[in-house]
């Protein structure tokens, strides 16, 4: 995931933005159980809440901008940290 989103960044550049949709859950930290364990066994990956993300992004010298709600789901705005 790591290669992954700064790879992101790196196309992004340092005015643009990466976005990602993800479905945090009702209170927008706890992935659901069921997804997450189906993440694990088909892709070996996992969800992740947004401050999971946060620190993820961080490692890519990204930051959380926004976070929008989109239905059940959330876009998450990432820019470049200063």
């Amino acid at each position: 995931a790591a290669v992954i989103l700064g790879r992101c960044a790196e196309a992004a550049g340092p005015d643009g933005s990466v976005f990602v949709v993800e479905d945090f859950g009702p209170d927008g930290e706890s992935p659901r159980t069921g997804m997450d364990l189906r993440m694990l066994v088909y892709y070996g990956g996992r969800e992740r809440a947004v401050a999971d993300l946060r620190a993820l992004a961080a490692r890519c010298g990204l930051e959380v901008a926004s976070v929008h709600p989109a239905g059940a789901l959330r876009i998450v705005r990432l820019v470049a940290r200063p």
